[in-house]
């Protein structure tokens, strides 16, 4: 059973990561910005920084696709992730008048919140029992 736990939370970290990088598209293919978050018309400078954030996104989705296969890294790449998501999804909450399509990213954010503390609570390392002769 434990075997299973590990590997549906390994599998968790997987797709978490997958879903970080999708957006990393936008970073080769900026005619995509209006997709991702309904953003039409963006100047040069908020093109850019739309397509750093997209860069950004990439490395997180590999680092968490890393960590789903280094054990050690899981705990450093988690807290970043973690801050990374629930900023965005304060900021989304507390901005008035944000693109609506911004609000169905900030939920993904929270859906990859739940599935990141569903891997790290099924793949936590576990004490071994110290047994005594």
């Amino acid at each position: 059973m434990r075997s299973a736990a590990r590997i549906t939370g390994t599998l968790l970290f997987v797709a978490v990561g997958l879903l970080n990088l999708a957006p990393g598209l936008i970073a080769l293919a900026p005619s995509q910005l209006a997709t991702a978050y309904g953003v039409v018309h963006t100047d040069v400078t908020g093109e850019l920084l739309l397509r750093h954030r997209a860069v950004m996104l990439a490395l997180l989705g590999l680092a968490l696709l890393a960590a789903a296969a280094v054990p050690d890294w899981r705990r450093p790449v988690l807290v970043v992730a973690v801050i990374g998501k629930v900023s965005f999804i304060v900021l989304v909450a507390t901005t008035v008048g944000a693109q609506p399509k911004l609000t169905s990213v900030a939920l993904a954010d929270v859906a990859a919140l739940a599935a990141l503390a569903t891997a790290a609570t099924l793949t936590r390392a576990r004490p071994h029992p110290v047994h005594t002769s």
